[in-house]
């Protein structure tokens, strides 16, 4: 799922996700395998975070221009993606009320300029800064995000404008081992709202592994971020 939770990792713990992340886009197919997503639990109430990706991507037709710069078309390329690095803090606890809250600004960065100049990456660096909220009712858990996405540099923003985007999940014990997962997500920027749609699941496997899948599809103008396709498929493992 794109939208996140405000849960924090315990203590001195790990929760490393490593999964297979598929996309395509108007004139642009994405492939990241693996994708890294590493989390610290640095404290009760504060997490660590990095995600970094290796990019397979392929461009449709003699050339695209697309949020992730200008991709050549000529055959597959590949390489390390950009990484993502961030902070939560979660400022209200479930065990003081009947819901849970956190702040988790993140930073996107390109780590080599030569991603940026084969399509992989964006250039320079986009924030993301969201508060995020869960509760349950009704027997369902409902995870909701609200985020503003900020670019670092006029030639960022011209391929990624700055935008809106609000998130919501609704999670059920569907069977004792599966939790099922339904998302809705708008993002919005100056003259495009782009939907995206996602189902999928957390499958535990034992008390250290959990199966984790999602399958999704955007719904709005043909833009570089329409999601013609989302897939995700991984496993994450805590210690």
């Amino acid at each position: 799922m794109v939208t996140d939770d405000p849960d924090t990792v315990p203590t001195g713990h790990w929760e490393i996700n490593l999964a297979a992340i598929g996309s395509q886009v108007p004139g642009l197919r994405q492939l990241s395998l693996p994708d890294a997503d590493i989390n610290y639990g640095w404290s009760e109430h504060f997490q660590l975070k990095l995600d970094t990706p290796w990019l397979l991507s392929k461009a449709d037709g003699a050339g695209v221009a697309d949020g992730a710069g200008v991709a050549d078309g000529a055959g597959v390329q590949s390489g390390l993606g950009g990484s993502d690095l961030g902070v939560r803090w979660r400022f209200i606890d479930r065990e003081r009320a009947d819901f849970a809250m956190s702040i988790y600004p993140q930073v996107l960065v390109n780590a080599l300029p030569d991603s940026y100049r084969r399509g992989l990456t964006a250039a320079g660096s986009t924030w993301f800064l969201p508060i995020e909220a869960s509760t349950d009712i009704a027997g369902f858990g409902v995870d909701g995000e609200l985020g503003r996405y900020l670019a670092s540099s006029p030639l960022t923003r011209a391929l990624q404008p700055d935008a809106w985007a609000a998130g919501l999940i609704l999670s059920h014990q569907c069977l004792p081992e599966l939790e099922c997962l339904a998302e809705i997500r708008d993002t919005i920027a100056p003259h495009d709202v782009q939907t995206l749609i996602n189902l999928g699941g957390r499958r535990r496997l034992n008390d250290a592994l959990t199966l984790l899948f999602a399958v999704g599809h955007g719904f709005g103008p043909a833009a570089y971020d329409h999601q013609e396709l989302l897939f995700y498929l991984g496993v994450q493992v805590t210690r």
